[in-house]
């Protein structure tokens, strides 16, 4: 199989095989939490701009109503937000949390750098509406934005992948080894794409060609190999942007362990 085998190398060859993905599986993470309100957040990248949608769920814990829900985000070099009511602010005067309920909102951020991963300040305020008064409270934490949230699903044939991989276009390389795992080697490539927002290009017996793009259009390829009597996985990582994708294989390797 060239294309598997030689996909680091100049010397690739086209090969006719169906494109195969893989359903991903997000999920909410924690933010944050307090006695009165859970915060919870799932980053989801636009499919045609360079743009982050953050969904917050938030959970009320009490048995009062929560209203007046205010976001405050430090903007960084690499991201703004976007829609602000203020500078740097937010405020959702129509959300409210109705006692042991919870709601969905929504920021948007404009990415301008993708090389490394930013952790951005940010306070979420609201109001408790009490019996008698009514409280003030706001949670502080940061917004984590690693490298792979960058990554957004693009399919790509065969064809193109090995067109692409001789094009010369992909200068920047990078290399991990990923430890073993009661995982079979098709079930640890399931889970990496839906880890990553990576899609199968080709598969065959314990090789896998890999793909995606960042939200600022650099495409990612990897070759992934299993080894030591098929439980360790070697990644061959290129693209375009050297920080990006060192970054991005010190995550993969980081979270594989």
């Amino acid at each position: 199989a060239p294309l598997l085998l030689d996909i680091m190398s100049d010397d690739i060859h086209p090969i006719n095989q169906s494109n195969q993905q893989y359903n991903e599986q997000d999920s909410y993470k924690l933010a944050a939490q307090t006695d009165n309100l859970i915060i919870e957040y799932l980053i989801t990248p636009n499919s045609s701009t360079a743009e982050l949608d953050v969904t917050f769920l938030l959970k009320n814990q009490t048995s009062s109503i929560i209203d007046h829900i205010d976001i405050h985000v430090i903007d960084s070099m690499s991201s703004k937000l976007l829609n602000t009511t203020s500078a740097n602010r937010i405020s959702f005067t129509t959300i409210s949390l109705f006692p042991r309920s919870q709601n969905y909102i929504h920021i948007y951020f404009a990415i301008n750098a993708i090389s490394f991963s930013q952790n951005l300040k940010t306070t979420l305020s609201y109001t408790i509406n009490g019996s008698n008064k009514d409280e003030k409270d706001s949670i502080e934490f940061k917004l984590n934005l690693p490298c792979s949230q960058y990554l957004r699903k693009k399919p790509m044939n065969s064809n193109a992948f090995a067109d692409l991989m001789s094009s010369g276009t992909l200068t920047c390389q990078s290399h991990i080894d990923i430890p073993s795992s009661n995982q079979d080697f098709a079930s640890r490539i399931k889970t990496i794409c839906q880890s990553y927002r990576l899609t199968v290009v080709e598969q065959i017996n314990s090789a896998a060609s890999l793909y995606a793009e960042t939200i600022l259009g650099q495409p990612i390829a990897f070759l992934l190999k299993s080894t030591n009597s098929q439980t360790n996985i070697s990644v061959d990582g290129k693209s375009t942007e050297t920080h990006f994708l060192s970054n991005l294989m010190e995550e993969i390797k980081t979270s594989l362990k």
